[in-house]
């Protein structure tokens, strides 16, 4: 489910498959005007509903009067491709539960130009409507993988990245360190930061600096800034 007239127009824009369109009856003569006329012209499903009854399907306090269903899955990481270039950033969210934090990484990992955004098992589900709204069409316009935690150690060693892991003992991350050409960037769990079973396998621990008595970033603000060094760094 996707919700708000910007995402559906966004999913329509990026080519997803909408199968259907709801919209409550007072913009649908007026601001959902232009958005039904190109669903219609697609043969996509509309439907008006009333504003009471629209409001009570909808997911958020103060709906907009649209929402879709589309077709959408996140890719299983067996079917995923490998990077055809010789430089790749793929962010890995280990246990991340917030789905607002969630949906931010996937449209900041879309936005800095990351490869892929992988879900490891214990992760908010990619595909629920809070996740969607927060990555702003993301989820339509970027690679968004699940896996377990052994899927995915597979699929590194297959692609041939270096592991980094962010927490907040590691080594400060700057512009002018040299950083892999295909790179893994896992950001942990809200609470608890990355599992343990990192520990059996090559990483290395980064952090972003920051002054003394500062307390941790939330984790997706975090992941912003350490994708924003990693995609610009020299290598």
């Amino acid at each position: 489910m996707a919700e708000g007239r910007r995402l559906v127009e966004d999913a329509l824009a990026a080519g997803s498959t909408v199968v259907a369109l709801l919209v409550a009856d007072d913009v649908a003569e007026k601001a959902a005007a232009p958005l039904l006329a190109a669903a219609v012209d697609r043969g996509i499903q509309v439907e008006v509903a009333t504003r009471q009854d629209f409001d009570a399907l909808a997911d958020t306090e103060t709906p907009s009067g649209v929402m879709a269903v589309i077709e959408w899955t996140p890719l299983p990481l067996e079917r995923a491709p490998t990077p055809d270039g010789p430089r790749a950033t793929v962010l890995v969210l280990d246990g991340v539960q917030d789905p607002g934090n969630v949906g931010t990484m996937i449209r900041t990992a879309h936005a800095l130009g990351a490869w892929m955004t992988v879900a490891l098992d214990g992760t908010a589900d990619v595909a629920s409507p809070k996740v969607i709204r927060s990555a702003m069409g993301g989820v339509f316009r970027h690679r968004v993988a699940q896996a377990s935690f052994d899927a995915f150690a597979a699929y590194a060693d297959r692609a041939g990245l270096e592991v980094w892991l962010a927490v907040q003992d590691g080594w400060p991350v700057t512009l002018n360190d040299p950083t892999p050409a295909r790179l893994a960037l896992v950001v942990g769990n809200e609470g608890g930061g990355v599992r343990e079973a990192w520990a059996s396998r090559p990483h290395r621990r980064v952090t972003i600096p920051m002054r003394p008595g500062a307390e941790s970033l939330n984790a997706g603000v975090a992941a912003g800034i350490l994708l924003y060094e990693l995609t610009r760094a020299p290598r």
